[in-house]
């Protein structure tokens, strides 16, 4: 405890990165913190961080060097909890998961930068943002802009949709995708769940095989549009009508059908 009764800055950053699901961003860690300590800058925050991980360089005195760290990073903006374990491992040894949720950009947007996490408000988007924080899995957001976003990652509003890009814009994006993602998390049999329509899946599934990755989309009926202002199309690429699994059935059968006449 500080002199004045509250939590250390230290012991938040221990609670907090107990608290996050892993793996956790440096933005989510500094932003726990600060909600607690609302007083403390962030330059101090990060400071500690820095100081609290196992394998961050410090090029001054670090005046937590003789406690057990705290965190390692293994990507960047991303961490872990600090395991004794993992010493010698090497920083490109990233999270281990055995399940991780890519969440594709669906729905009404906000009109002003917001978090990832935030920026989406149909229905489905927050069911399956739901389903992976209340599962604890590693999760992600898919833009057809920008690739993968972590869930605290600002951005600005934008119009772009998966399924209007041509088939190489597609296939490059879908590269970028899954090597974004093996950065942040070891791929050898780990099971990626896809939310969002097969226009997000499709681009995803030969990369992520290659690194030993399975793909899994969840039932369409779990992906709705959020009422009748959509009633065209989603960023999931789905057509929104009465019946989404039907619809969502018979895009994977085209997609299949034309796969297999190439």
């Amino acid at each position: 405890m500080s002199a004045a009764g509250l939590p250390t800055i230290w012991e938040l950053v221990a609670d907090g990165a107990a608290a996050l699901p892993e793996p956790f961003s440096r933005a989510a860690l500094i932003n726990w913190v600060s909600a607690r300590r609302p007083e403390v800058g962030v330059s101090s925050i990060a400071g500690h961080i820095q100081f609290a991980t196992a394998n961050a360089t410090h090029t001054g005195h670090n005046p937590f060097a003789d406690r057990e760290p705290l965190l390692r990073r293994v990507g960047r903006g991303q961490y872990l909890r600090y395991r004794e374990a993992d010493e010698g491992t090497p920083e490109a040894a990233v999270v281990r998961a055995g399940r991780v949720a890519l969440i594709g950009s669906s729905g009404a947007r906000a009109d002003e930068p917001q978090p990832a996490g935030q920026m989406f408000h149909s229905d489905g988007f927050a069911r399956a943002r739901e389903h992976a924080e209340h599962s604890r899995l590693p999760w992600f957001v898919l833009s057809a802009r920008h690739g993968l976003l972590d869930p605290d990652e600002v951005i600005s509003p934008h119009e772009i949709l998966i399924d209007d890009q041509p088939a190489a814009y597609r296939t490059a994006w879908g590269e970028f995708v899954v090597a974004q993602l093996a950065d942040r998390v070891q791929l050898d049999h780990v099971t990626v769940e896809v939310h969002g329509g097969v226009d997000f899946a499709q681009p995803l599934r030969q990369p992520l095989a290659r690194r030993g990755a399975t793909l899994e989309i969840p039932l369409p009926g779990t992906w709705r549009p959020s009422g009748p202002s959509h009633p065209e199309r989603r960023d999931g690429g789905s057509p929104a009508g009465d019946a989404p699994v039907r619809a969502a059935l018979d895009r994977l059968r085209g997609l299949v059908g034309r796969h297999r006449a190439s």
